[in-house]
């Protein structure tokens, strides 16, 4: 990579960096996708509730739908 595609992307990360609404939806996607990929496979997720960490089956695993 050439010093200035460096660049570019330096420049492209802080804008995206700086918009509090872009690293939310760019999260959101990834957990998404995250999501997926384990009930798809069969696997559990763990979320944290009333101080504990629960262990969610796969068939209880609730995907959001698109807005």
């Amino acid at each position: 990579m050439t010093t200035h595609q460096s660049n570019l992307n330096d420049d492209m990360i802080s804008k995206i960096l700086n918009n509090p609404k872009k690293v939310t939806e760019i999260i959101q996607t990834g957990i998404k996708a995250a999501l997926i990929k384990h009930k798809q496979a069969g696997n559990p997720i763990c979320e944290w509730r009333d101080n504990k960490v629960v262990w969610i089956p796969p068939e209880q695993i609730t995907i959001e739908k698109e807005k």
